[in-house]
């Protein structure tokens, strides 16, 4: 059988859903020499220099080569070229890795990130899509239909790192995380083999939300879309002068109040040195006054509260788009959190502890809704749904100088949390210094180990804290 590059599937997208769950096991192409002659960038390269400029430019990442990848045919010949050479894969759509694992030391990285072709069935309204493609370039082709894919909002984040490990933002707490929206993938395994798979297939369920870089690369993913809101509803409530006492009283008054929101609905509560921003988003008007009433109490204990904001929703994403990189920084996921209990005994030195270091943010998000949708839960390996929120911490710097000092700042929260019981994290968020990586990104570990086992068992694709033979 002959092999369809991503300009080909949405023209064979019916007859491959056709086949059920069944893979299509596929050889080596046929009359092609597949072999260590193989075009790859070395470290001597021009190529290779660029392809290693990741979004956080704190990492100097040191592959043994890079293979640009523009077809599957590519994907097999990086393949047979890492099981030539011994040595292990890692890939990149985006290059947003916050530890740089898309180009891991000493492995073949596979660069994805110009396989990026998209397309929209007009009946069904479901999106087929390549890894490579960015958030921004997919806000820009659906939203242009009427459509959207619950995500991200970093516009600069490739679709395939994201949607295996779950992927949420703003709309997430609506419909579910991005992996929620994954009908079908197209896998090449640690033989070169594809497998096409949709319904109740185990590989599906294991690329929801079972991490990037264990299983094979996912050459395609096909989606069900979402009719894309109209507008954005969004207000901030802001503080400055903090002290620790009062970070606590806020931060457990922002709990309380998030408790019920409404599923449209997304908060965040980010604290930065001294000062704090409340964000709030919604797209339904209909929330607006239910809203307005949980906030209330917040209202009595900040300085500035905006007014509402409706802006169409097209143009007010692009608010969350973020800085351009590369950029340096030390960001990492700091805890899935079930409630304020946890940080009840400790957010007052995390608060003195964020204070004391200029760049250092702290951030609680809303998660739960939609999120905690049993049928999602069963259809997927992601940890983490029955946490309604998730902390990240972050470490940003200009002059260079400051860079060991930030990072240490990070280190030591982190340090913090994890004594105080706080182990659990997105693998989307990773941070190397994590004990026991394993046990705190996946569930069902089990599982995915047979299926690392089934399809990738000599660990040729190997994350550094991915899922072990």
């Amino acid at each position: 059988m002959s092999t369809h590059t991503p300009r080909d599937f949405s023209s064979n997208r019916r007859r491959f859903l056709k086949l059920g769950s069944a893979a299509l096991l596929m050889p080596w192409a046929s009359g092609q020499e597949v072999t260590a002659k193989a075009l790859v960038d070395l470290p001597d390269s021009v190529g290779y220099r660029q392809a290693c400029t990741l979004f956080n430019s704190r990492l100097k990442p040191k592959p043994a080569a890079v293979k640009k990848c523009l077809t599957e045919d590519d994907v097999r010949a990086g393949i047979q070229w890492a099981r030539e050479q011994k040595k292990t894969i890692s890939m990149k759509s985006g290059g947003h890795c916050f530890e740089g694992y898309c180009m891991a030391d000493d492995s073949l990285s596979l660069d994805l990130s110009n396989m990026n072709a998209m397309s929209l069935e007009p009946k069904t309204q479901i999106f087929t899509v390549a890894p490579g493609a960015k958030l921004r370039q997919i806000n820009d082709f659906l939203l242009a239909k009427g459509r959207v894919l619950p995500a991200g909002s970093c516009a600069g984040v490739g679709i395939g790192g994201l949607t295996l490990g779950g992927g949420y933002g703003l709309l997430a707490r609506q419909y579910g995380l991005t992996c929620d929206q994954l009908v079908s993938i197209r896998l090449i395994d640690a033989e070169g083999k594809v497998h096409q798979c949709e319904g109740d297939h185990e590989l599906l369920k294991a690329c929801r939300g079972g991490g990037n870089g264990n299983f094979g690369v996912v050459t395609q993913f096909v989606f069900r879309t979402q009719k894309a809101p109209t507008h954005l509803y969004h207000r901030r409530f802001k503080t400055n002068d903090l002290t620790p006492a009062k970070v606590k009283i806020l931060l457990e008054t922002w709990f309380a109040a998030t408790t019920q929101l409404p599923r449209d609905a997304f908060s965040a509560f980010v604290l930065n040195g001294k000062s704090l921003t409340i964000l709030l988003t919604h797209t339904d008007l209909k929330s607006q006054a239910r809203i307005t009433a949980m906030m209330k109490p917040l209202e009595k204990l900040v300085t500035t509260t905006t007014r509402y904001y409706a802006p169409l929703y097209p143009a007010a994403i692009k608010t969350y788009y973020g800085r351009s990189g590369p950029l340096p920084f030390k960001n990492a996921c700091a805890g899935m959190l079930e409630g304020f209990a946890q940080l009840k005994e400790l957010i007052e030195t995390l608060a003195q502890q964020v204070a004391s270091t200029s760049g250092v943010i702290w951030q609680v998000n809303t998660l739960g809704g939609a999120i905690q949708n049993k049928e999602f839960a069963a259809a997927s390996v992601f940890a983490h749904r029955d946490c309604s929120y998730m902390s990240e911490i972050q470490g940003y710097w200009d002059d260079p100088k400051r860079e060991p000092r930030v990072v240490q700042a990070v280190d030591d929260i982190q340090k913090m949390l994890a004594k105080h019981g706080i182990k659990r994290h997105y693998c989307n968020y990773p941070d190397r210094n994590f004990a026991d990586p394993q046990s705190a990104y996946f569930g069902n570990l089990d599982f995915l180990q047979k299926i690392k086992r089934r399809y990738d068992p000599t660990d040729l694709f190997h994350h550094p804290q991915g899922v072990r033979v």
